[in-house]
């Protein structure tokens, strides 16, 4: 896989949690702890896609019940709880 390098500021708590995972061991720098944060987002972001269109459930081919905003609102909070 090709790589871009970039350059982010983080905030000190994050940076400092950056830190203790490569002391820990648990990564070998802090360009490892990055990448698996961003691959863990967009798995989470694909999830809550995924779970967006099964809450919608065919939505788009008719109108909306009680039931379905339900549905919706309940995904909204689970994802909240996170």
């Amino acid at each position: 896989m090709a790589s871009k390098s970039i350059q982010v500021a983080l905030p000190d708590e994050l940076n400092g949690f950056v830190a203790r995972e490569v002391k820990a061991g648990r990564y070998q720098n802090e360009g490892e702890v990055i990448c698996e944060a961003l691959r863990r987002l967009e798995a989470e972001t694909a999830n809550e896609v995924r779970r967006f269109e099964k809450a919608f459930g065919g939505g788009y081919e008719r109108a909306e019940t009680e039931e379905d905003v339900q549905r919706v609102e309940s995904a909204v909070r689970a994802g909240r709880k996170r």
